[in-house]
């Protein structure tokens, strides 16, 4: 199995040893440079399939990276802070694959670099028709490559998403978590007139108030510590294209009542500012929270959500859609032996079964990391019943470890796993020990045996 290369450029020593664990621990091999001139010397002698890296490094920038990079053959994921959120922007438009705000949660990081990693540009085989659609696809074929099944709900999405698309209408996406909201969101921007402009997804769980309202509105220099000039803010700088607010019902009271004005005005005015500038974006909202019992309960504006409820589009249960479980494992067993680096594996009819009879409380997300699990614990390319890992507490299958030509040590799994509760569970210790079932005080030991304690400065 080869692993797939990614070339970290960050001048922040410390985030770049940080990166180096977080992204070796899922499976990719790592190089590490803190300045732009030995990136292009690193890139110069050897083939990286992605490069990550900060916007502003020293005195040069990433874009100089972007520019050098042939960036059809080699992704290029930019890491940026929240005052530069225009030369992301411009990054994207220079064929940037994405970019990711600091400060970052893992999970976001990682997701970014594997999407990064799946699209046609990176995949060295080039698309299929029958797995990836191409430019000329059709609304039908590209809805069907995004959201996999046959069942008649998610047909019934799709048909949705078609008829929505094209419109200027404000959609709030609900759902449970796991269940492709973002996919969603995504799908509609691809498929409306604002396609060749940038989306912008902004996760508004992860921003403090005061770092929410900078990314979302700019501020204007002088406004608070640290504003050392003016900053457009995402709804100026996505100018044309989509502003995509996931875990919309995490936004603070006071921010909402801007976001109001800002969907009835349609201008925004930066954070310390006094001049309202005019904006054209469409925006695309999701939450797996109940608005409407928050709006009950005075968490939620009742005429924000108003708003945002001008098209509802509800994202099925994975529950809800158990006739396309196969069609969807197939798929997503695809992307993960191609990040991976693995030949293509497949499911027999008794894992199918297996993968049906669970209750899936986690959705698709759930989905992926259990097909993930089992792949990697399998020691080979067919997943058996008996090698399906479902969920943290299931037991690892001791055929597909013990037959492999090198089984690891005890304490490696052990390792592994204490490390996957630990993240799952934010580093929350009492949480993570009673998940465990272990006291607090000896996963503190552990924590520190196994050296995990940097990590922790780093919660997913």
């Amino acid at each position: 199995m080869t692993s797939r290369r990614v070339l970290v450029v960050d001048d922040e020593k410390s985030l770049c040893d940080y990166l180096a664990i977080l992204l070796r621990r899922e499976g990719y091999a790592v190089d590490v440079t803190t300045s732009v001139e030995d990136a292009f010397e690193r890139l110069s002698r050897s083939r990286f399939d992605l490069v990550l890296s900060d916007l502003m490094i020293g005195t040069r920038s990433g874009l100089e990276i972007v520019q050098a990079v042939n960036t059809a053959q080699t992704p290029v994921v930019l890491m940026t802070a929240y005052g530069t959120v225009e030369k992301a922007v411009e990054a994207l438009r220079m064929g940037a694959s994405d970019f990711i705000l600091k400060p970052f949660q893992n999970e976001v990081m990682v997701q970014a670099l594997r999407k990064a990693l799946e699209s046609p540009r990176s995949d060295d085989a080039g698309p299929t028709s029958e797995s990836k659609p191409g430019a000329g696809s059709s609304t039908a074929e590209k809805l069907q490559h995004d959201l996999a099944g046959s069942s008649l709900c998610i047909q019934d999405l799709r048909t949705l998403i078609s008829k929505v698309a094209p419109s200027e209408s404000t959609v709030l996406i609900t759902g449970e978590s796991g269940t492709g909201k973002e996919v969603v969101a995504r799908s509609l921007h691809r498929l409306s007139n604002r396609s060749a402009r940038p989306f912008l997804p902004v996760h508004c769980a992860a921003l403090s108030e005061g770092l929410l309202e900078s990314e979302l509105f700019g501020h204007v220099k002088g406004s608070f510590t640290g504003a050392t000039g003016d900053t457009v803010g995402l709804f100026v700088a996505a100018k044309g294209g989509t502003v995509f607010l996931d875990e919309v019902g995490e936004i603070p009271l006071s921010t909402q009542v801007k976001l109001l004005r800002v969907l009835q005005e349609r201008e925004v005015t930066p954070v310390g500012g006094t001049q309202p500038t005019p904006i054209d974006v469409r925006i695309v909202a999701a939450t797996n929270a109940d608005l409407e019992s928050m709006v009950s309960k005075g968490l939620f504006r009742e005429d924000l959500f108003y708003r945002l409820n001008v098209i509802r589009i509800r994202t099925p249960s994975l529950r809800d859609r158990v006739g396309d479980l196969e069609a969807l494992a197939k798929s997503l067993l695809v992307r993960i032996c191609r990040r991976l680096g693995r030949p293509p594996a497949e499911l027999t009819a008794a894992a199918v079964s297996r993968l049906v009879q669970h209750g899936w409380p986690g959705n698709i997300r759930e989905l992926e990391n259990v097909l993930e699990r089992s792949l990697v614990l399998c020691s080979g390319e067919i997943l058996d019943e008996s090698d399906v890992a479902l969920g943290p507490d299931s037991v690892v299958p001791a055929g597909s470890l013990l037959d492999s030509p090198a089984p690891p040590v005890l304490e490696e799994v052990q390792k592994a796993y204490i490390y996957w509760i630990l993240t799952r569970t934010r580093w929350h210790v009492p949480q993570a020990s009673a998940v465990l079932g272990i006291e607090p005080e000896r996963l503190q030991r552990m924590i520190q045996h196994y050296g995990f304690e940097d990590l922790a400065a780093f919660p997913t």
